[in-house]
């Protein structure tokens, strides 16, 4: 089997539970907090990892404690942390989270050691890399770090999955190189100049992100599952409906299932359908929410088949 090379954020997330103004509308109080590392290829390592892939991680962190709780949590999930570099005179990555019903209300970001991730820094990993191997990659790495990965991935050829969040960073030669790319609805709304992130125009925003040089498009619908778009045509796949309690990581977690499939040589619908069903397992529990790989099994096997919708 090939590896997983996940490249990208190392945060401390803090997610918030029932946020509310105080009684002078000078500070919100939250009902209750969690604090856990994060960042989405942190994320995508070790969900990849717990699902039985080799993964190794690339990606910048400060000289601080939320740097080493992010590295103890990645490495103690089995990834390969020899990629994560401690970056002297900046703070790991932050983002706090305001849940409201399982969903984002709002985020604070702030990428701190994130942003001084550089080519120089990834290239000795791709090296290593053969075409067996996947790439997962998101586009909160900073824009010439990426370009150049996708670059030397394209000459090596080895496949990049591709999260284009936060989408106004996303270069169309990035879309170009990438073998996946893996927008959820509101992503495609803002890839395409779309006011408009309804589940009605998903067919619509996969064929204009095809028309824009994406090979192959997997759109996320949340509880509505995905939709495929390649040479082969459009498919719709469908999801497991759960109760979704927190959504934080579910793309990540589907991102790293996808690689996980695909890696053990499954065709790319059945992948989707193994990816939908990770990220359903993920939002049905609170905080990140790692399945492991026979929970994901289980889940498929319930799975409603994949409808064809043409070319």
């Amino acid at each position: 089997m090939g590896r997983l090379l996940v490249v990208g954020g190392l945060n401390m997330d803090i997610h918030l539970f029932g946020v509310r103004e105080s009684a002078t509308q000078a500070t919100l109080v939250a009902e209750s907090h969690l604090a856990e590392p994060g960042g989405k290829a942190g994320n995508v390592s070790r969900a990849a990892a717990r699902m039985g892939v080799e993964a190794t991680l690339v990606a910048r962190v400060g000289t601080d404690d939320f740097g080493e709780h992010c590295i103890e949590a990645a490495a103690g999930d089995g990834v390969d942390v020899s990629g994560v570099i401690r970056t002297p005179h900046h703070n790991t990555g932050f983002v706090a989270i305001d849940l409201q019903e399982g969903k984002h209300r709002s985020l604070v970001f702030s990428p701190g050691a994130n942003d001084r991730l550089t080519w120089a820094d990834v290239a000795p990993h791709v090296a290593k890399l053969t075409p067996d191997d996947i790439v997962a990659a998101q586009a909160e790495l900073p824009p010439d770090t990426l370009s150049a990965l996708a670059a030397e991935l394209t000459a090596r050829g080895v496949p990049l999955f591709l999260d284009p969040a936060p989408p106004e960073r996303v270069r169309r030669d990035q879309l170009l190189s990438a073998d996946a790319i893996t927008p959820d609805l509101e992503e495609a709304a803002r890839l395409t100049g779309r006011r408009d992130s309804s589940v009605l125009w998903t067919e619509a925003a996969a064929r204009e992100l095809r028309a824009a040089g994406a090979r192959r498009v997997i759109l996320k619908r949340s509880e509505h599952g995905a939709v495929l778009l390649d040479d082969d045509g459009l498919r719709e796949i469908p999801t497991a409906r759960v109760k979704a309690v927190d959504e934080t990581g579910a793309g990540d977690v589907f991102l790293a299932a996808l690689a996980v499939s695909r890696l053990d040589g499954r065709d790319w619908v059945d992948s989707v359908r193994f990816a939908n069903a990770a990220a359903a397992l993920s939002v049905s529990r609170i905080g990140l929410g790692l399945p492991d790989r026979e929970e994901v099994d289980a889940l498929v096997r319930r799975l409603p088949e994949p409808r064809l919708r043409g070319s």
